[in-house]
């Protein structure tokens, strides 16, 4: 905010002006800001962790996230997105674990690495069962770099791999024009 105009929040209605043909409405409405591609991104990131925390240990759900989010700068709006990835996923582990089996039939889900394998289902998530549309290219680029960032040496080949013979068949399945996308 610029130093020489300095407002007093919230601003008193009685110096809102409105001129006859304004239209608007007050409600108590909370209007959270849209989450940027760069906030989407930390939370795949801050996901990922909390998945992989609750993949490798036996703490609860709610002791993760109360950790993660105390001890990270997440931003406010991010909170909301890590909380529906990390639920939608957990929601969903039976039926996305047998999909990737389908996927990497030479790889027992049990057996792949925990990285690895929370990338996946993340992925797999996105792209099949959330109710917002994420672009399918941004999906991939996130999972694969997620991948390289903290899996091992051939990690992002591998979930490239998986992820690819996935949107062959769902292309295949579903050859309709794809939905307006809402970002990434």
């Amino acid at each position: 905010m610029d130093d020489s105009i300095r407002v007093e929040l919230p601003l008193p209605l009685m110096h809102l002006q409105l001129e006859e043909d304004d239209d608007i409405a007050i409600t108590s409405e909370l209007v959270e800001p849209e989450v940027s591609r760069t906030d989407r991104s930390i939370a795949r990131r801050a996901s990922l962790q909390i998945l992989y925390e609750l993949d490798s240990t036996d703490h609860s759900l709610a002791a993760v996230m109360d950790a993660h989010f105390t001890e990270s700068a997440d931003s406010r709006q991010v909170r909301p997105v890590i909380r529906r990835l990390v639920q939608g996923v957990l929601e969903n582990k039976l039926v996305i674990d047998s999909m990737l089996q389908e996927y990497a039939p030479e790889f027992p889900i049990d057996q792949v690495a925990v990285i690895d394998r929370n990338i996946l289902r993340m992925a797999f998530y996105e792209h099949l069962m959330q109710q917002r549309h994420t672009p399918v290219p941004v999906i991939v680029n996130e999972a694969v770099q997620l991948a390289h960032r903290f899996g091992a040496d051939h990690a992002h080949s591998f979930v490239h791999g998986v992820l690819g013979s996935l949107l062959v068949d769902t292309a295949q399945e579903a050859p309709a024009a794809e939905p307006e996308a809402e970002g990434a």
